[in-house]
């Protein structure tokens, strides 16, 4: 404050210096009577600058105060958000995480259970190859000692029904039954041996034991034509039919034996009445489709190859009848797809590739005729060059060098 008065008196100073001159002592007085009462107002001037400077403080205090709490609050919710983000960033690479290795782990339990499946299935399919060649061999050694069909244009029928296992069935008297069931056994052992005489005996111990043994009469109608005895054959198919009206076996065998003696018409019945006891009997519809081939009605014949294919896809013997049907009805393409479809089934059997060799033949498609001759001659060379030489629809290219040298 001293200060101030000091510099304030010497501003007075200069000024009375100044004005000394030029102003009157009255004047001069005045100005001096002002600076003092000036003078006198500055201390509480300064008392109110005082007083208003904690108060300024005091803000500047509240201020910091409130800025510091702000501060805090801020950065405890940029914690917190920050946290919220990278936990959002991190949870699905988390669950991607997750998801692969669940993935990972089904993928690898799913190539073992594929594994095994294949395994499983490769073993039942070899087993089954295995079963399917048994059978083959046995169908084959019975077939070499049964009768040629007459036409070779159709794989014949379904070779004859199986024999029926005898079924004991009780009748009152098991002493007789038993017996008699022994006999049948003993029928089939003969049969399946070879001993057709021996298994005619047989049955007909059992028969003369037990008449009513529908079984025993149909497997020895199949017997009977085995050894070409035609009319006792229908004679047993008949007797197993009277005692069981709805035997289809019975009547399909009777219709086999028919068509063998060219009695289309009868042949058809038999397989009609088979089908009616048993509509999804696939030889039954087969054999149909045989006997209206015959007949040269190739149009009725693929109705009945059509049905026996929907109930048994995979009928070797349905899909190649079938071709030779469409083939006579000049349904090259259709007969040829008939044809492939049995060599999926069953690539061995000559009479496929021979049938698709007249095929082609009558196309006029040389090479692939050829072809497929030299593979039904590989499977079957004796028969199928004793049929080529005089095969009317391998006429086009009979002369071909290819063919020659095939049958020469």
């Amino acid at each position: 404050m001293e200060i101030a008065n000091q510099v304030f008196i010497t501003k007075a100073m200069r000024l009375s210096s100044i004005f000394r001159t030029s102003i009157s002592p009255i004047a001069l007085s005045t100005i001096l009577v002002c600076a003092n009462t000036v003078f006198a107002s500055e201390p509480t001037a300064a008392l109110l600058v005082q007083q208003q400077l904690p108060q300024e403080q005091l803000k500047e205090e509240i201020r910091d105060r409130v800025q510091e709490e702000v501060d805090i609050a801020f950065g405890r919710t940029a914690v917190l958000l920050n946290g919220l983000v990278i936990a959002l960033t991190l949870f699905p690479t988390a669950a991607g995480v997750g998801v692969w290795f669940l993935l990972s782990k089904l993928s690898k339990q799913t190539t073992i259970a594929r594994q095994e499946i294949e395994s499983l299935h490769y073993d039942t399919i070899s087993q089954l190859k295995l079963l399917i060649s048994d059978a083959e061999s046995i169908l084959g050694e019975i077939q070499h000692q049964s009768h040629p069909a007459a036409d070779a244009d159709t794989d014949l029928l379904l070779p004859d029904a199986q024999i029926q296992e005898f079924a004991p069935v009780n009748y009152g008297n098991y002493q007789q039954l038993l017996t008699a069931g022994d006999y049948a056994k003993q029928g089939d052992s003969c049969f399946f041996e070879n001993r057709y005489e021996d298994a005619i005996a047989a049955y007909d111990q059992a028969l003369q034991i037990q008449p009513d043994l529908a079984d025993t009469w149909n497997n020895r109608g199949v017997v009977l034509t085995r050894m070409q005895r035609y009319p006792e054959a229908i004679a047993s198919y008949e007797k197993a039919t009277t005692i069981r009206p709805n035997y289809p076996d019975a009547w399909n065998n009777r219709g086999v034996v028919l068509l063998e003696l060219q009695n289309y018409q009868e042949a058809i019945g038999c397989y009609e009445q088979a089908i009616q006891a048993k509509p999804d009997y696939a030889d039954a519809w087969n054999n149909r489709g045989v006997a209206f081939s015959k007949m040269q009605e190739y149009e009725q014949a693929v109705i009945s190859y059509n049905q026996a294919l929907q109930i048994k896809n995979d009928y070797t013997d349905a899909w190649n009848n079938r071709g030779v049907a469409l083939s006579k009805l000049q349904k090259y393409e259709a007969a040829i797809e008939s044809y492939d479809n049995a060599a999926k089934i069953r690539p061995d059997f000559y009479r496929i590739w021979y049938n698709k060799a007249r095929c082609y033949a009558l196309q006029g498609q040389i090479d692939l005729a050829i072809e497929n001759l030299k593979r039904a001659l590989n499977l079957n060379p004796n028969l199928c060059k004793e049929l080529a030489k005089t095969e009317a629809d391998l006429e086009k290219i009979r002369e071909h060098e290819a063919f020659k040298q095939l049958i020469s």
